[in-house]
């Protein structure tokens, strides 16, 4: 029941995104914006698809324990990360997040704990990264609201506050874990029970980060994760060569759809992926309907991209999917 309600609310999320991604469709202007487009951009979308997803494999190496005498292949944890894609936009609940480790899991030393606390860890990274952009933008956007200034701001403090709690927990994890309990000793028991167990979690995987090369390594390749996504919505402007292509409008995109996507959603974040577009674009007056076809454009390449990948690399390792999906489920 409790899949059935996430998957409801997901798919109802995404419904609402969708409507007011499109609410104001005008179905003539969309067909000359289709008419207008250039497909070159999308050779060198291609070529930063790859490095994107290059640059988070070397780095979740880096996440994870060293294993003695064994530095795991960058071609086992690409793989996994492209089937975890796979599942992520075909199957509900955003199962690749399990898939992921579990398949890490099965072709390496690690165990399925290990792998799936380093996927956390990785997220946090990411959060941290995408709201940082985001308070860096946020002053140079036109016309944006007071409170969303101020929310951008608190947002990049928190992530802030985010990164250099991973950063002193990899340095300092005992003095961490004594200055966590004296914050939480005078909150009522439930939540702060809660609050060490999350900070001792995350305590335990950023532990592997032993050191400070470890740790600059993996903010570099944060950064390049980020720069190459930012890139591959800035160079698909150019699909409208009429249209502005401002390296601006290419972080905010790239900002607008993390945060959507980061939403509960139908599989293959449909409507929110959309939706994190078109007000992306809105904020520099970008056309509606050219936003609207650059949303579907861009969704559709990548849909692509990770079905025929991450089908391919089923054949190769000769797994069914939907078993998967049922061990990810068990564990």
């Amino acid at each position: 029941m409790k899949k059935i309600i996430q998957l409801a609310v997901g798919c109802s999320i995404s419904a609402i995104m969708m409507y007011l991604a499109f609410k104001d469709l005008d179905v003539e202007r969309l067909k000359e914006s289709f008419s207008a487009m250039k497909l070159w951009p999308v050779i060198p979308f291609i070529a930063l698809f790859g490095l994107h997803f290059y640059a988070r494999s070397l780095r979740w190496r880096l996440l994870l324990p060293s294993l003695e005498g064994n530095r795991i292949p960058i071609r086992k944890l690409f793989d996994s990360i492209m089937l975890g894609n796979l599942a992520s936009f075909i199957l509900p609940l955003r199962l690749g997040e399990f898939i992921r480790p579990l398949l890490l899991s099965r072709w390496s030393e690690y165990s399925f704990a290990s792998s799936f606390i380093s996927v956390v860890i990785e997220r946090f990274f990411d959060l941290s990264g995408v709201l940082i952009a985001f308070a860096i933008v946020v002053p140079l956007l036109p016309e944006l609201p007071s409170w969303a200034t101020v929310g951008a701001y608190s947002l990049g403090i928190v992530a802030l506050c985010l990164l250099l709690f991973l950063i002193f927990g990899c340095l300092f994890p005992k003095f961490i874990r004594a200055a966590v309990a004296l914050v939480v000793a005078p909150l009522p028991k439930v939540l702060g029970r809660f609050i060490n167990n999350f900070a001792s979690d995350l305590l335990t995987g950023a532990a592997v980060i032993k050191t400070p090369s470890r740790l600059l390594g993996i903010i570099g390749l944060t950064g390049a994760v980020w720069l190459t996504t930012f890139l591959q919505f800035y160079v698909l402007l150019f699909i409208f060569p009429l249209e502005q292509q401002s390296a601006l409008l290419g972080v905010t995109l790239g900002v607008f759809v993390a945060l959507a996507v980061a939403l509960p959603s139908a599989p293959g974040f449909v409507g929110v992926f959309q939706m994190g577009c078109v007000a992306a674009m809105t904020l520099f007056a970008y056309p509606t309907a050219a936003a609207q076809v650059y949303s579907i454009v861009v969704h559709l390449i990548t849909f692509i991209l990770i079905i025929a990948i991450g089908f391919w690399l089923l054949s190769v390792h000769d797994l069914n999917l939907f078993e998967l999906k049922r061990a990810a489920e068990r564990d």
